[in-house]
């Protein structure tokens, strides 16, 4: 059945202001981000943006479900181990202060809540995958955590990127040997 006009301009008006709170997240952050921000932005009243996104963390989970998919949706081709977990790392790192504040709303809100927990599941079933080449059956599920575990810990740690990602191929060898392509 086509969708009447309604429902594309409702659409293209919701896909206007994700991209418009991407924008103010990637500037500034969780701080930065309110309806009245995205409103200012489009040329909005406030209550227009409130209609799509009754609150903030509705609008932070939404724009920052963007976020995630555009800056960890492709990994690279090349099948190496520590290629894919470098460039994996290097983003994460680069989202952690959105993460971080995903983290704190979780608490308190079940939008966050939701994205928080589909991003950590789609985060483990890909590292999942990666990992099942060269860890045993009955291995992988304690591997895959303990990655899980580390690169979370190593995120929130202020270190130089040599250092991080020396961390990172070290925690990787000790656990499956000299990683390789899979």
């Amino acid at each position: 059945m086509p969708r009447n006009r309604q429902d594309v301009d409702r659409d293209a008006k919701i896909a206007e202001i994700r991209e418009a709170a991407v924008g103010l997240l990637r500037a500034g952050g969780y701080p930065a981000l309110s309806h009245s921000a995205v409103a200012k932005e489009l040329g909005l009243a406030r209550t227009a943006v409130a209609w799509y996104f009754a609150s903030k963390d509705d609008l932070f989970a939404a724009a920052l479900a963007d976020i995630y998919a555009a800056d960890l949706g492709t990994p690279p081709a090349d099948g190496d181990v520590m290629v894919r977990l470098r460039w994996a790392v290097e983003r994460l790192t680069a989202l952690q202060p959105l993460t971080h504040a995903l983290h704190e709303r979780a608490r308190h809100s079940p939008a966050a809540a939701e994205l928080e927990a589909a991003l950590q599941n789609s985060l483990c079933t890909r590292l999942r995958a990666l990992l099942a080449p060269h860890v045993a059956a009955d291995r992988l599920d304690r591997v895959t955590t303990t990655v899980v575990v580390f690169v979370e810990g190593l995120l929130v740690q202020p270190r130089t990127t040599p250092d991080r990602l020396g961390l990172l191929e070290f925690l990787v060898t000790e656990l499956i040997g000299t990683p390789g392509r899979s």
